[in-house]
């Protein structure tokens, strides 16, 4: 009997007889199947939005931490030119040209003596009482002055107003973000003698007796002991708005304060940094909190934003507080503990997903609270279509099941000779492709699934050859990068030097060179290791495009920050939004026993010495590259380390490796590491520093890259 005859008989009877009582059990478990489909279903729904939740907490977390860092440093670089400004005017009285005009609170008042050129900006308004909002003129070109009592007074010749005049420069340039977008609401100093105040962009509105010294950003900032201090939020005197204040203060070379420099954000622009999907807007709440020995007190929220309008009035912040104390205890205790969490939380009768990220060394969280009721909203309408789909199913398979045992008999007698030959075409294919013929092709014209089949495998094999090549370009570029670093420490008289690169992906963002200095300055030598923030692909490529601009700049002075400047000029240039590098460049004179360095954002290099048992740090204090173009960076110096003494320069993937437990490897570690090994050549050093954070992972994932580079002072 023929293969195509048994098939008919075969199909028959597998067809009709089965089928008849296949169509009573399929109801009964179609209608169990989607009862546990849907509960399945709603259970992973709930897991992917959780998941969404966790990576929006962590991207506000990562933005605020960015613009954090951003604001700390424009208001540190203004305080340091105010400095410098007391100095050469104390060096050499006079020497500071007073300015062409000025205009104070009162010329801003009056339409006829303001400065021309007045615009409207959206975010610079009067805040009113009732919560209506009141356009207020503003100057991009000049600041306002302000003296207690005596505005109208101001003389150009004064020292005062010449060295505030002179401070102009820096409060325009710091207002704006590196892509001349305006960023700052106000950027201002006042004088802690006088009381003399400079505020940028030019406005009025200050109340007569205004005196910078009376207000909560002077003197929290004054009796501070940090050294740049977040004020808020509180209410802007002239406007009314509720802001957000980040302050540091300028002193004199004896420590004696000159003044406070500050700068304004609106609360609410920080609160609505990142653009809420349209189905939770009002579902969803964003604070910003410290602990404190009470609880989590709330800084910024939206419901702060309404308490303006109000002169001279104090915001009271509240506490986070569940409707049970139970919660608020569990949320506190968590936030004292670990640096993210998510917990349920009743507030106002209720019921939130709240969940928190610690922010960059600090006791203060990114909070973010989401209604239960909108995830339950997303996973009861997917559970319902669930439901409705399987619904559907069963009524299909009722006429379906009637029709198929008519059309079986036809199909079976048809079907056998067209079923065989494509099947046969298809088995060859498959063993050619898995003999590794990747040219081979099924030819098959049958204009049914099998059809649908041999297109699949005649789709999968391009498909294939072309991930294998996206494979090799991988390994290829992991191959190239891998190159781009030294092969080996050159040979230092005076050194012994190590390195270490281990990247988690194929390619990273990590970097160590070494350049020999001789056509500059002879016996100089740098040692050089950065870190681009994130990994993988993006990163190497900035990562390559700064070993490009070092290597074609560090030959051309020993004048380390000058190198920096033009390369973190190129560099901003070309870098994405959000993306930069930090850097450690350090240059030794062995013979002449001296060491040069600038941190460009990157942690200070770690000194052992062996003969005090001792640890010490080269510590720098200049921002990232790429970050802003026109930063002046600052070159550090000092000894070279006493003979026996370590120096090790890592990149962060070294101490914040974690545990399974999620605890960080942690600075203390590094150092107990390099004090048990320094008596060891730096080669073995730098691998008993790999061979512990290993071991202190215990098999958990490499999430960054791994850089250090080692030195030993041997004589």
């Amino acid at each position: 009997m023929r293969l195509r005859n048994k098939l008919f008989i075969i199909l028959v009877l597998l067809a009709i007889m089965p089928l008849i009582a296949a169509g009573f059990l399929a109801r009964q478990n179609v209608e169990s199947c989607s009862i546990d489909v849907a509960a399945d279903t709603r259970a992973s729904v709930e897991q992917i939005v959780e998941v969404a939740r966790d990576r929006f907490v962590n991207q506000y977390a990562a933005t605020f931490d960015r613009d954090r860092i951003l604001l700390e440093s424009t208001v540190r670089h203004t305080a340091d030119t105010l400095e410098q400004l007391y100095l050469i005017e104390t060096i050499g009285p006079g020497s500071i040209l007073p300015p062409d005009n000025i205009y104070t609170a009162d010329d801003y008042d009056d339409e006829s003596r303001r400065p021309v050129g007045m615009v409207y900006d959206d975010r610079q308004y009067i805040q009113n009482e009732d919560g209506s909002k009141t356009p207020i003129p503003i100057s991009n070109e000049h600041p306002v002055f302000v003296a207690p009592g005596a505005s109208h007074e101001l003389n150009t010749n004064d020292a005062e107003v010449r060295i505030l005049a002179a401070l102009t420069k820096d409060l325009i340039a710091g207002s704006s973000l590196p892509t001349n977008e305006p960023w700052l609401l106000s950027h201002y100093a006042g004088l802690a003698d006088t009381g003399t105040f400079i505020s940028y962009p030019g406005k009025g509105n200050y109340p007569a007796d205004y005196d910078p010294r009376d207000r909560p950003w002077f003197d929290a900032t004054i009796n501070s002991e940090t050294e740049v201090r977040w004020i808020g939020p509180i209410i802007d005197a002239p406007t009314g708005q509720v802001r957000m204040t980040c302050a540091t203060t300028a002193r004199h070379p004896d420590g004696s304060v000159i003044g406070v420099v500050a700068a304004d954000i609106l609360m609410l622009d920080m609160l609505d940094e990142i653009t809420l999907p349209p189905n939770m807007v009002g579902q969803v709440e964003i604070m910003l909190a410290t602990l404190d020995d009470t609880g989590a007190l709330i800084h910024a929220k939206a419901d702060y934003a309404a308490l303006g309008g109000r002169e001279n009035a104090d915001i009271q912040l509240d506490y986070l507080a569940s409707d049970h104390a139970a919660q608020t205890q569990q949320l506190v205790s968590q936030m004292r503990t670990a640096d993210k969490g998510t917990l349920d939380f009743v507030m106002n009768d209720r019921v939130w997903i709240l969940s928190f990220q610690r922010l960059i060394n600090q006791d203060s969280f990114v909070v973010v609270a989401i209604t239960r009721e909108t995830i339950d909203a997303v996973a009861n309408n997917v559970q319902a279509e669930v439901s409705e789909v399987f619904t559907q199913t069963i009524s299909a398979n009722a006429a379906i099941g009637a029709a198929v045992i008519g059309v079986a008999i036809v199909v079976a007698f048809f079907g056998a000779r067209s079923v065989t030959k494509p099947i046969m075409a298809l088995a060859d294919t498959a063993t050619a492709i898995a003999e590794g013929d990747l040219d081979a092709t099924a030819k098959v014209n049958t204009g049914d699934e099998l059809e649908a089949l041999a297109t699949a495998f005649n789709n999968m094999v391009p498909k294939l050859r072309d991930r294998l090549v996206v494979r090799e370009s991988l390994l290829l570029a992991s191959e190239v990068q891998q190159n781009l670093l030294p092969s080996a420490p050159p040979e230092i008289p005076g050194l012994d030097l190590a390195a270490r690169s281990v990247y988690c992906d194929e390619t990273g963002g990590d970097y160590f060179d070494f350049f020999e200095l001789e056509e500059v300055a002879a016996g100089k030598h740098a040692i050089v290791v950065g870190d681009v923030t994130g990994h993988g692909i993006a990163a190497a490529l900035l990562m390559t495009t700064a070993r490009a601009l070092l290597h074609s700049r560090a030959s051309d002075t020993d004048q380390i920050a000058e190198v920096l400047g033009k390369v973190n000029a190129n560099l901003a240039r070309d870098a994405r939004p959000g993306q930069f590098m930090t850097l450690y460049y350090l240059m030794i004179e062995p013979k002449a026993r001296k060491a040069c360095w600038v941190s460009a954002g990157h942690d200070a290099a770690i000194i052992y010495d062996p003969n005090a048992d001792a640890f010490n740090e080269f510590v720098g204090q200049d921002i990232p590259l790429g970050i802003e173009a026109s930063w002046q960076f600052h070159e550090f110096h000092a000894d070279l380390p006493s003979a026996g003494s370590v120096a090790v320069i890592g990149t962060d993937g070294i101490w914040e490796a974690r545990n399974a437990e999620g605890d960080m490897f942690g600075k203390e570690r590094l150092m107990d590491t390099i004090k048990a090994n320094a008596d060891k050549p730096a080669d073995d050093i730098a691998q008993a520093i790999l061979d512990d954070v290993i071991r202190f992972r215990a098999g958990s994932p490499q999430t960054d890259d791994i850089t250090l580079v080692v030195f030993k002072v041997v004589a």
